[in-house]
């Protein structure tokens, strides 16, 4: 098959969208299919057949608007137009978020091609999660139209949770038998245990922490609902008993200089370290110099709709133990001995759970070995991708 993907992302930036994006690309090229991509980036992809790059920064327009709003709408007006001169060539689109799926609209009727959605969040909700202004009201609401219409503009949709299915189902009317749910995965090549002692040892003296010192981590976007504030509190009163012990936080994101700033009320701040954004290669590496992994999310926004979240996967496939919050999505790491779960927001439990860990290596090591297994039969992306090209032959 010939297929279009199309993303307003920017595959420059080192985050989890970019990440899945290629990875999708990737394997369905491996696996035979000629793939054209519309994205933004600020180097040419050589993971693709073709690689349409957007560069709206090279226009001058809309000076009456903010530069975010700018860079949004110019890449939206040469994303339409790119898609006139080039769609005829390609059998089936696959547009990222409903934002794609509306521009392509015209083009793909014209043309008659068929259009698959993949949807990986709820964009109304989590415009309401900005605040109760009015402004964010009409936005919500506008949203939720827009995501209607690409609901119903869409042949096929690939839902990245069950809960999103059943939120498309439930409030936006869209037929069952029209989604198929395909999580996230994992790239085992490259997320995989690391056993080259000097290796992590000269990464921990690069980060500052001595040999004998244990490391929790957490890796991944420093939003709210990632509960990362919730991390650093049950950490302070873990540090309280336990003196050779630091906390890596890998990332960046809107939270960090509140998150910087309540590490440096804590007293603890030589326990902490945030690395910031770090090299996309470097991410196993990180993982692997940890004891313990966490993902304590929070409920806000997660339980609406699910989570099929990238980092849990990666710290499987480094043989990792996982702590997470007891999230819909997560049920397996408890189930099947990967790790602990946590109630969501809950410092006491989530301490508790990494104080037990802490205490007991043989429990570590089963954990990560069974998360490892499960990594690599159940949530690698070549699996996940040739769920997707079944979906896409359905179509042809």
């Amino acid at each position: 098959m010939k297929i279009l993907y199309i993303t307003l992302e920017n595959l420059s930036l080192h985050k989890g969208s970019v990440v899945h994006i290629k990875e999708v690309i990737d394997g369905l090229q491996k696996r035979g299919h000629q793939v054209g991509l519309i994205a933004s980036a600020s180097s040419k992809n050589k993971n693709v057949y073709h690689f349409y790059n957007i560069h709206p920064m090279t226009l001058f327009l809309l000076n009456f608007i903010d530069f975010k709003k700018k860079l949004y709408f110019i890449s939206s007006l040469l994303l339409f137009l790119r898609l006139f001169k080039i769609i005829r060539h390609y059998d089936i689109i696959y547009a990222r978020d409903f934002h794609t799926v509306i521009i392509a609209l015209i083009p793909r009727l014209i043309f008659k091609k068929k259009l698959v959605f993949e949807i990986n969040g709820i964009a109304n909700e989590e415009q309401r999660l900005k605040g109760d202004r009015i402004v964010n009201r009409v936005f919500a609401f506008l949203i939720r139209k827009a995501e209607n219409i690409a609901t119903k503009c869409s042949d096929r949709i690939i839902s990245v949770t069950p809960q999103i299915k059943t939120y498309l189902v439930q409030y936006l009317g869209c037929p069952s038998n029209k989604i198929e749910v395909v999580g996230n995965g994992v790239n085992t090549k490259i997320f995989r245990p690391i056993h080259d002692e000097d290796l992590l040892l000269h990464w921990k003296k690069r980060l500052g922490i001595m040999e004998e010192v244990a490391v929790i981590a957490f890796v991944g976007n420093l939003a709210l609902w990632q509960g990362v504030n919730v991390l650093i509190d049950s950490a302070v009163t873990l540090l309280s008993k336990e003196s050779k012990l630091k906390f890596l936080i890998v990332g960046e994101g809107v939270q960090k200089t509140v998150l910087v700033k309540k590490v440096l009320n804590s007293g603890f701040n030589g326990s902490f370290i945030f690395t910031g954004m770090v090299d996309y290669r470097d991410i196993p590496i990180l993982i692997n110099i940890a004891d313990i992994c966490v993902a304590p999310f929070i409920l806000k926004r997660n339980q609406e709709t699910g989570v099929s979240p990238l980092k849990v996967f990666e710290y499987m496939a480094c043989g990792k133990p996982v702590i997470a919050s007891r999230i819909e999505g997560l049920e397996f790491i408890g189930t099947e001995g990967v790790g602990y779960l946590t109630e969501p927001g809950d410092t006491t439990s989530l301490e508790a759970a990494m104080h037990d860990l802490l205490h007991h290596d043989e429990k570590r090591v089963s954990m990560g070995q069974k998360g490892l297994k499960i990594a690599s039969e159940r949530f690698s992306w070549e699996y996940k991708v040739a769920e997707i090209q079944r979906i896409m032959e359905q179509l042809a």
